[in-house]
């Protein structure tokens, strides 16, 4: 499994804001979308309650005047002002009607004035227009840009001859009167919708402020941690140091007391004194890792000294060791001590995992511009959900190991600015996989 760095804040920052940018921008499209649709559906309800209204006075109007006036004939001219001023006072933005067969024409405008005049007009046309639904009228009505929006009635005479009454309004004033209707409506729908984004933003800020907080709570958590991990890791090294220093101890008396047996005494404390300072070496790497020393290196040169170091445990558990190093590797720019001792304990944690007479594979190739260092082993393998603690001081799962190695490794690694992780090979066994930068500037 690799391993993954805390989240910069800027990184975070788009993280968070990414998705909400989204959200909001999908808002804006649903609420655009559905106040569009609502508007104009109560825009063409309102005008079709409008235009009926219109029908509803105007039709009595119609049937008067037809009973009175055009279906008697040798009646004197008619005076259309006198019996429309009631319409001009029903409707603010009429502005004329006419009335016309197919023998005369009357009509009566709105002047300037105010003040109603009568007009003759030329008589009905043979054809007459197609009488049109109020939702068809409610679209004219937004639809067309002239001044004037006519409605058209149609009738006919006892004798069966057309008359046409046509009603003429003021468009813009009319659409003005239906526009100020819905107005409570319109303040509404831009309300609630401030109200959605600033709902969302308030979200966005919320989720930001809070993955803030988050990110300082988890680097103080990490420095507790890190501080609890330190003390878990002196006391332990405390521990450690207790066997080969009592062991010395107990060989200085014996100098004492069988001066004969020096050489072997000596070689005991050699020994333990080794020990003493591995373990000291190992606590100052993990602790505290170099990030100066780089220069650079030849890594065939550098394997082979690591090879030679480590042959005699390979030889000791017959274990057999292939290493494989492209031809085209370049030099790499590392601390060779550091570098030189993480491949030492991965090899030495491949051995303490393989079976005799098994096989441990060292590969070392350059891809995309990284060396890629692959340890290999064909022992029981790691199990899965143990493959994301195998780095942390002090996991271990042998009884003798102290837990250490690894995350000496991991600790070098990083102080390269690389990555290490490990996975199970097939058919059986463990994978080590190192990847670093050629150069560490």
């Amino acid at each position: 499994m690799r391993e993954s760095s805390l989240q910069s804040p800027y990184s975070l920052l788009r993280a968070y804001l990414i998705p909400y940018v989204f959200l909001l921008l999908f808002y804006i499209l649903i609420v655009g979308v559905g106040s569009y649709w609502l508007y104009t559906t109560a825009r063409q309800a309102q005008t079709e309650l409008v235009t009926s209204n219109v029908v509803k006075v105007v039709a009595p109007f119609i049937k008067q005047l037809h009973e009175q006036y055009l279906s008697t004939p040798g009646k004197e001219p008619l005076t259309l002002s006198k019996k429309v001023k009631h319409l001009f006072q029903a409707f603010p933005h009429l502005r004329a009607l006419s009335v016309r067969d197919n023998k005369r024409g009357y009509g009566v405008r709105l002047s300037f004035k105010r003040q109603l005049v009568d007009v003759e007009l030329e008589p009905l046309a043979s054809t007459t227009a197609p009488t049109v639904s109020h939702q068809q009228l409610a679209q004219q009505l937004h639809h067309q840009k002239k001044p004037f929006f006519h409605i058209l009635f149609n009738s006919t005479t006892s004798d069966g001859q057309p008359i046409q009454i046509d009603v003429a309004f003021d468009r813009p004033g009319l659409v003005g009167q239906i526009n100020a209707s819905l107005q409570s409506l319109t303040h509404s729908i831009i309300g609630f919708s401030i109200l959605g984004m600033l709902s969302i933003v308030v979200a966005i800020a919320v989720g930001i402020y809070t993955a803030f907080l988050t990110q300082k709570m988890e680097a103080r958590l990490q420095l507790i941690y890190h501080q609890a991990s330190m003390g878990q890791l002196s006391a332990s090294l405390v521990h450690d140091l207790r066997n080969p220093l009592a062991s010395i101890r107990a060989n200085v008396n014996n100098l004492l007391i069988t001066p004969d047996e020096t050489r072997q005494i000596i070689d005991e404390m050699n020994h333990d004194l080794l020990q003493l300072d591995q373990k000291l070496t190992d606590f100052l790497t993990l602790t505290k890792p170099r990030t100066s020393g780089f220069e650079a290196v030849d890594l065939e040169e550098l394997v082979n000294h690591v090879c030679h170091k480590s042959e005699p445990l390979f030889k000791q558990h017959k274990i057999e060791l292939t290493v494989q190093i492209n031809p085209d590797i370049p030099e790499i720019t590392a601390i060779p001590e550091d570098l030189s001792n993480a491949l030492l304990n991965l090899l030495v944690n491949a051995i303490n995992h393989t079976p005799e007479q098994g096989h441990v594979w060292l590969k070392i190739q350059h891809i995309q511009n990284k060396l890629h260092i692959t340890i290999e082993d064909n022992g029981a393998g790691i199990d899965e959900s143990l493959l994301t603690k195998i780095f942390k001081p002090f996991f271990t799962t042998r009884d003798e190991g102290h837990g250490l190695g690894l995350a000496i490794v991991r600790k070098i690694v990083k102080a390269h600015g690389g990555i290490i992780y490990a996975e199970n090979r097939h058919p059986s066994g463990a994978r080590f996989v190192i990847e670093l930068p050629l150069n560490n500037d």
